[in-house]
């Protein structure tokens, strides 16, 4: 029995919080909204509305008054009533900051600064005409009006309306009558005085979504005749229509071609222009490409063969670079290694330009680099972009292959924001392989291919390439720029090598070829540490790469009010 008391006592207070919490909590009140509408004889209305507005513990700015400024008839025509907005005063007389608008059919007039908060109980006092208010019958004339509209969203207490007619008006001709509730409703919760030559309404309170609205009738004659003007919604003017149709047409022409038109083109783009020209076959090379008299670096190689720059490029021309002797590889400790400058090369006119900011970037005033802890990244981008620069002034391509292809994925992106799936599918796929090489650039390339197929194949052993440490070094940079080091080097694995002069190992015993190439390759690997951002393939930081800082991970955030 005490379980099932306690159990029905539990029930209980869930269903009081429940009905608590579901009703409408107000924080705002207007304690007094008295409404005093003047019609004058020339048929216009003046109208002074006082609104006691409290904010009770909130800050805010001020309030806000929209008046609709359209009204429709019975036969569904709507018709636009005049209003000018003459002040906004407090209670003393002094005028509020305020700005007025024109949204959704309605005045706005937005009242407060937006420098201060205000909090407690505020009086505004808005004057304000409206010319086409009254309706003219054949018997009467007519005001129509809602005191307070259905549009509030606080509880409005103490409503009150008071209609002044013009003096002279005969009172017992004089007729009113009242609504409350939602829009439609015809309850009759308010009340009705009348005196002299003015008739009031009362309301004892208005709930948020409800009004009050009065109806006055007095006789002809009393005011000028002063109709509403005719309105016609923008749309449904000839100019609107045609401006609408226009606006359409183009629209429509629009999706069908971010819809239709452009995943149909990029193939067909890529097709007429985005493919290599056809280039002369090469069967086996030993040499690396050559243009303009001059034989091309390995990144310019490897980012010819492959059309991007990558961090293999790069290294591949370090090493060259290095066997020129302008800087040497020391292995200080397993995948720990130090460049150390050795001559100047700014006075070297056969550099290219971005080998020169690629020495320039890793040593600047400097006489050595360690490469594990340092970052790279800034200094490699400008390099990267300089090698974009050069293929495309080699005349291997017509613009810069990675322009063409950010291009594409940026359409790509932007299509799958606007949910066009067909289309970030074809840009990505397309663009990737739309930057196109010139017939120089095309011929040079099949070149490269065959010097990594040279540099790779282990079907054939020419008895001269395994006695020859001077072609191994020599082709050593292309092998490291196509990413098959290792392979190059088993082909001189059973000779011993004399240490080369641009790199000081830990080895102690025999240095070989296939010791060198790990160690490249282990040098690659901490190169493309420092010189790539250090961020995930997601594009966030890491917050243990000196970048971190608090609030700088996921989750957190907040908000506020106004």
């Amino acid at each position: 029995m005490k379980n099932r008391i306690q159990n029905i006592t539990a029930i209980i207070f869930i269903a009081v919080i429940t009905v608590i919490c579901a009703s409408p909590i107000h924080a705002e009140v207007i304690r007094g909204y008295d409404t005093q509408i003047t019609i004058q004889k020339d048929g216009k209305m003046n109208i002074r509305e006082k609104i006691d507005y409290d904010f009770e513990y909130l800050y805010k700015h001020g309030i806000y008054r929209d008046i609709p400024y359209i009204k429709k008839n019975n036969d569904g025509k709507e018709y636009e009533l005049t209003i000018q907005l003459q002040s906004v005063k407090d209670e003393t007389g002094n005028s509020y900051k305020y700005t007025q608008s024109w949204v959704d059919n309605k005045l706005r007039i937005k009242i407060g600064d937006a420098d201060r908060t205000i909090t407690g109980l505020h009086r505004y006092i808005i004057e304000y005409t409206v010319s086409g208010a009254v309706t003219y019958f054949s018997d009467h004339d007519e005001l129509y009006w809602n005191i307070t509209g259905t549009d509030w969203l606080v509880n409005q207490e103490h409503v009150n309306g008071t209609v002044r007619l013009p003096d002279g008006v005969d009172m017992k001709a004089v007729k009113t009558i009242c609504f409350t509730g939602i829009a439609g409703s015809t309850s009759k919760e308010c009340s009705v005085f009348s005196e002299s030559n003015s008739t009031s309404v009362f309301s004892a309170l208005v709930e948020v979504g409800k009004g009050l609205t009065m109806v006055v009738s007095f006789p002809k004659g009393l005011v000028a005749v002063l109709e509403p003007k005719l309105y016609t919604a923008f749309e449904n003017t000839w100019y609107g229509k045609l401006i609408l149709g226009i606006i359409f047409t183009l629209l429509g022409i629009l999706a069908f071609i971010w819809y239709i038109g452009l995943p149909l083109y990029i193939p067909i783009k890529w097709y007429l222009s985005g493919r290599d020209p056809r280039s002369q076959s090469v069967r086996a090379w030993f040499d690396p490409p050559k243009a303009k008299g001059r034989t091309l670096t390995p990144a310019e190689t490897g980012a010819l063969m492959d059309e991007t720059v990558d961090m293999k490029d790069i290294f591949g021309s370090l090493i060259q670079l290095a066997q020129k002797g302008y800087f040497q590889i020391v292995e200080d400790k397993k995948k720990e290694f130090t460049f150390v400058r050795r001559s100047g090369w700014p006075t070297d006119s056969s550099l290219m330009t971005f080998e020169k900011e690629l020495l320039n970037g890793l040593f600047g005033g400097k006489n050595e680099l360690k490469l594990k802890g340092t970052d790279l990244s800034s200094e490699m981008q400008k390099v990267t972009d300089n090698l974009y620069k050069q293929v495309v002034k080699d005349g291997f391509f017509k613009v810069d292959p990675q322009a063409t292809r950010t291009k594409y994925y940026v359409l790509a992106g932007v299509a799958l924001f606007t949910g066009n799936i067909f289309l970030a599918v074809v840009a990505f796929i397309f663009g990737k392989n739309m930057p196109a090489k010139t017939a120089e650039g095309a011929q040079q390339a099949s070149i490269a291919r065959s010097l990594k197929t040279f540099l790779s194949s282990q079907d054939r052993q020419l008895e001269f390439q395994a006695k020859n440490q001077i072609m191994f070094e020599k082709l050593l940079p292309y092998a490291v720029a196509f990413g098959v080091e290792r392979i190059w080097a088993k082909r001189f694995k059973d000779i011993t090598l004399t240490q080369p002069s641009w790199y000081a190992g830990q080895n102690n015993t025999a240095f070989n070829a296939l010791y060198l190439s790990n160690a490249l390759h282990s040098s690659v690997s901490t190169f493309r540490y420092s010189a790539t951002p250090t961020r995930s393939s997601s594009g966030f930081s890491s917050g243990f790469s000196g970048g971190g800082f608090s609030g700088g991970g996921g989750g957190g955030g907040g908000g506020g009010s106004w």
